[in-house]
């Protein structure tokens, strides 16, 4: 590895594990659970390359490394895959390939990375930041450069990824890079984009390779999920607001959060004719965010920009709230069809997989007139487990979507879980499901740790749990990693359980009625009732 890899440190993991070369744990795996992030040797401060660039030739290089068959020279010295295998630069596909835009209408690197706090959906076009984006310029310029020391934009924009990477040894990038580099096709289409903005400067594109994640819908959402951030769910913002909330664990319920709640919620597909918008003293338009009068400069619809780029989008990937209720949205699906670009467009979807109708729309009517679609399900649990986690979600149902979905041929179902507080105490069911009940409906199976809100991550469960569950995540060195990671410093941990408990009371007579200590007892040792604190 260089030395100049960004922010991460000299790490002695020597012992930690006992990785041989006869280890088959990997290989003994089916494909599905290996194809995207999970199943490497990765660990804390150490990326494992090896299953980059590793299909689909059967070919060696002299150094025993398979080859690809599509690029004889694809791994010689000096090339940018030679160069992202070894560490020699900190290269991720998305710059090349991804425009993202975030719930309250901030352009990001990606999902994980941070806003350059200047573009936005208001006053920049999509083609713009992808093009013209100075922090993207910035992670590009770096990540081809093998004499980069400073890393100063990937430091500053991609700080999630160096963290992960550093903490676990797993990240988004590193999924991507697994995923895309095993993508012959689509690789080349990366590496040719790569070698252009490293001889010129500048980047563009010519072919259909960006992926559009379109988050601009809104915040409906059904489900009241746990660990997620309110900004992301009507329903959590309805029960935070009817009682179930908690400052230690959340932050203050100010009124400069309710503000930001308004504004995220609203679809932002067209925001030049929302009813609040004005002309100014001087001819501008304007619209009224977060108590300011915010200036419009990007007047075009989100829609007809996406369809000015149709023919170079590979993939769109719509993010919600839940995308499948927010009828908005299928908007943008029947003007891609009618364009003649749908099919050659993969369709995808970051899905809670409860419901696949939003009003007269079913997903199922649009899923033959796209290349492919992938349904890319938040699956953390099984059972009731995801019922409580999850609430109002039920896994039959669940179950019976990933059935419907099996029977289309030019769709893939994943799942992509966070593991978190809750989750991690179960999470190895998940993986044995897709193992055996799920395997003939699950494409790849990915997780993230979840970073925000702290309290809520996975190494503040109590150290005994930690210590039990840590055998059972065998050979996903990740998840193990985090569980050996000390509790956040200054934690309450009844402040976790006071918030799950009040969610529990706010549910008690619905249908949704669950109880924390009958679907996780191991904890229940670890309550102290508030009556019985500070004695």
């Amino acid at each position: 590895m260089s030395e100049d890899y960004p922010n991460w440190p000299d790490t002695d993991i020597e012992n930690r594990y006992d990785f041989e070369d006869n280890d088959t744990r990997g290989k003994e795996l089916p494909k599905h659970m290996t194809k995207g992030g999970p199943g490497d040797k990765s660990t804390g401060g150490n990326v494992n390359t090896d299953s980059w660039f590793v299909e689909p030739s059967k070919q060696f290089d002299s150094l025993g490394r398979k080859k690809f068959s599509y690029i004889p020279d694809i791994l010689d010295k000096g090339t940018i895959a030679q160069q992202a295998k070894d560490k020699e630069i900190f290269f991720c596909d998305i710059p090349f390939t991804q425009l993202y835009m975030e719930i309250d209408g901030n352009y990001q690197p990606c999902c994980f990375g941070k806003p350059d706090g200047k573009h936005n959906i208001l006053n920049t076009s999509m083609r713009e930041w992808m093009v013209n984006s100075e922090a993207l310029n910035g992670i590009r310029k770096e990540m081809v450069d093998p004499n980069e020391k400073e890393y100063k934009n990937v430091n500053k924009y991609c700080t999630r990824c160096v963290s992960d990477e550093k903490r676990y040894g797993k990240s988004r990038r590193t999924a991507c890079m697994k995923i895309h580099t095993n993508d012959s096709e689509f690789w080349g289409k990366v590496d040719r984009s790569a070698k252009m903005f490293k001889a010129s400067g500048l980047f563009d594109f010519d072919e259909r390779i960006i992926e559009v994640q379109l988050k601009v819908y809104g915040s409906e959402c059904n489900l009241d999920c746990y660990m997620c951030t309110h900004q992301n769910s009507t329903i959590r913002q309805k029960v935070a607001n009817e009682g179930v909330w908690n400052d230690a664990v959340f932050g203050k319920l100010s009124e400069e959060r309710l503000d930001h709640f308004k504004w995220v919620t609203r679809d932002k597909t067209n925001i030049i004719k929302e009813p609040d918008v004005k002309l100014d003293e001087h001819g501008d338009y304007v619209i009224p965010k977060l108590k300011a009068q915010v200036k419009i400069e990007n007047k075009k619809s989100m829609v007809d920009q996406t369809l000015d780029m149709a023919p170079y989008i590979r993939s769109i990937k719509i993010i919600g709230g839940e995308p499948l209720i927010m009828k908005k949205h299928y908007e943008l699906l029947d003007k891609l069809i009618e364009s003649g670009h749908a099919k050659h467009i993969y369709l995808k979807y970051q899905t809670n997989l409860t419901e696949t109708k939003g009003g007269k729309h079913s997903i199922f009517d649009y899923i033959p007139k796209f290349k492919r679609v992938s349904m890319v399900a938040s699956v953390d649990g099984i059972g009731q487990t995801i019922e409580y986690m999850r609430r109002r979600c039920h896994w039959d149902k669940i179950k019976e979507n990933l059935a419907l979905c099996a029977k289309y041929d030019n769709v893939d179902a994943d799942f992509n879980g966070l593991v978190s507080f809750l989750s991690v105490m179960r999470f190895y069911e998940v993986i044995d499901w897709c193992m055996t009940e799920g395997k003939d409906m699950i494409d790849q199976v990915n997780w993230a740790m979840l970073e925000s809100p702290p309290l809520l991550r996975a190494n503040n469960l109590p150290q005994k749990i930690k210590d039990d569950l840590i055998p059972k995540y065998e050979g996903w060195p990740d998840i193990q990693e985090a569980l050996r990671m000390p509790a956040e410093e200054g934690l309450d941990i009844q402040e976790v359980f006071d918030y799950l408990l009040d969610a529990d009371k706010y549910y008690e007579g619905t249908k949704w009625e669950k109880h924390l200590f009958k679907v996780f007892p191991e904890l229940e040792e670890y309550y102290i009732p508030k009556h019985q604190r500070n004695r």
